[in-house]
């Protein structure tokens, strides 16, 4: 994918108009559960000591139309939450959400299919869901058929289908009913080789009309590649939001500190084992790990401090020049 999203031609975004999407203090907590036994006698009973894990916490943000906005941060940040809160899958604990239009969204493809259903008739189902018409439907129908190259399948059940079917279906019917909101994680595409390029194509296509894009993604160059502005989530938590380049930087210097401080821990207890050991001859596998680590430590501090000039420079050019074009829109 690295590339793909390159040299993408967006409509320009007006900051002044109405957020199409808006986070107000919205909070998510989960309960934990050892097992499924323990999970449904939760119905009947709340348990008295169970584990939650506070998936978002106290998070706002607004987001216009034609904006594309990347989403940052490490297993268990949030992200996915995030997600299922615009894409309506869930809803918050505490706080509003507000979406205004509709969402498709390139993350579970095949949730919602009844099974027993046709593949044409779960394209019905779904488009009602959207909150289509007969008619919307009617007019998009055979563009997805198109699309999916299900051939006669598309008149079985859903529950004859394979997998490969199944997400086929489903990422046909998102990117065919014309959305206003585009959810995308890193599974840009599904099949052989030459339908995940019909599907990249089409992928482009429509963050080119200007659609608004939310975009969850490891590889920080594709991120960057179509999103101005980034959000970082940590524990819940909305560390930063700003411009790609900017808070990609807070996130790796951040996420090296945290790699330190558990590097660090890990020294602490190795000295502490090499310093009351009767025969340190015996301690060579730990002495060994000690200087890894020092030296890992002392890597990802050399990486903070080059990341951290990055940010600088990036900071000094970027606000700088927003400055500057600021004042001249203020004297013209």
């Amino acid at each position: 994918m690295a590339g793909f999203f390159q040299n993408m031609n967006r409509r320009e975004v007006d900051m002044n108009s109405e957020p199409i999407i808006v986070l107000k203090n919205v909070s998510k907590t989960y309960t934990l559960y050892k097992n499924d036994g323990e999970r449904f006698r939760a119905l009947f009973k709340k348990p008295k000591h169970a584990k939650t894990h506070k998936a978002l916490d106290n998070v706002s943000l607004e987001i216009r139309k034609g904006e594309a906005v990347g989403i940052m941060g490490d297993n268990g940040g949030g992200k996915s939450t995030l997600l299922k809160h615009v894409t309506g899958v869930t809803f918050p604990d505490e706080g509003e959400i507000k979406v205004n239009g509709m969402v498709a969204a390139l993350l579970e493809l095949t949730a919602g299919f009844v099974l027993e259903m046709t593949g044409r008739e779960n394209i019905r189902l779904k488009g009602y869901i959207l909150g289509l018409t007969d008619a919307e439907i009617d007019e998009i129908e055979h563009n997805v058929m198109e699309f999916a190259e299900l051939g006669e399948y598309i008149d079985q059940p859903v529950r004859t289908y394979s997998s490969g079917m199944k997400m086929r279906l489903g990422f046909s019917i998102n990117v065919n009913i014309s959305p206003d909101i585009l959810v995308i994680d890193e599974a840009l595409a599904v099949g052989d080789a030459s339908f995940k390029a019909k599907c990249k194509a089409r992928i482009r296509k429509i963050i080119e009309t200007g659609v608004t894009v939310l975009f969850v993604s490891h590889n920080a160059s594709n991120v960057e590649e179509i999103c101005e502005r980034a959000i970082y989530l940590k524990k819940g938590k909305l560390m930063f939001d700003g411009p790609t380049k900017e808070t990609h930087l807070i996130y790796l210097i951040d996420k090296r500190k945290s790699q330190i401080e558990k590097r660090e821990k890990k020294i602490k207890e190795l000295k502490k084992v090499i310093d009351n050991a009767s025969d340190d001859m015996l301690l060579t596998s730990e002495k060994e790990s000690l200087d890894k680590n020092l030296a890992k430590v002392e890597s990802l501090k050399n990486d903070i401090t080059d990341y951290e000039a990055q940010l600088k420079e990036f900071r000094e050019n970027y606000y700088g020049d927003k400055k500057e074009k600021e004042e001249k829109t203020t004297e013209e």
